[in-house]
């Protein structure tokens, strides 16, 4: 391989681990936002807290061996969660010392993106295997208005700016409150 692609393989290499530090200390490396938000599967605590609001637990009308299984599931997805995003971090710090030597050596850099793609599928799995768990527990109907609810939620965060639900505002503010005639 020439000097220039190991150059090229580098720059990119060290892009990549740089951005991948940036977002883990932002707290949103794991690809904390579910499958399509960013790989991130940081479902378990978004479970943890929804199984806490009575209206939600009213809404989808949960039973109490419903709210102790879900609550379940979410811990235990959460906690899987935490130590895949540790052991990501981990392998993150060791292949950026690996490329910071003049001459990487190739086969250990390239084993290093290797386990860091292994972890990230093995989180992918995780995430899913938990939703895979949820959906047992909930009945159709429960589905679909637990769909709903996220649905309104995703759509009222999304006002809030980008990275949440649609991410989209208004393209023009509300007109003001026109002052009463007399």
């Amino acid at each position: 391989m020439s000097r220039w692609r190991i150059g090229i393989t580098i720059a990119v290499a060290l892009l990549s681990i740089s951005a991948l530090g940036r977002t883990q200390e932002r707290g949103d490396g794991d690809w904390g936002r579910g499958p399509g938000r960013g790989p991130g599967f940081d479902m378990g605590s978004r479970m943890l807290a929804m199984l806490e609001s009575d209206r939600v637990k009213a809404e989808l009308n949960l039973t109490d061996q419903q709210v102790a299984r879900l609550h379940q599931i979410a811990l235990e997805g959460e906690k899987g969660s935490v130590k895949a995003r540790a052991e990501l971090q981990v392998r993150g710090l060791e292949l950026r010392e690996l490329l910071r030597a003049d001459q990487p050596e190739r086969e250990a850099v390239m084993k290093k993106v290797q386990e860091i793609t292994e972890l990230r599928g093995q989180m992918m799995r995780q995430h899913v295997e938990s939703l895979l768990a949820a959906k047992t527990v909930l009945t159709p109907e429960q589905q679909q208005k637990f769909r709903s609810l996220r649905a309104g939620r995703a759509g009222r965060m999304g006002r809030r700016g980008p990275g949440f639900g649609s991410g989209s505002r208004p393209s023009q503010p509300a007109e003001p409150p026109q002052p009463p005639s007399q």
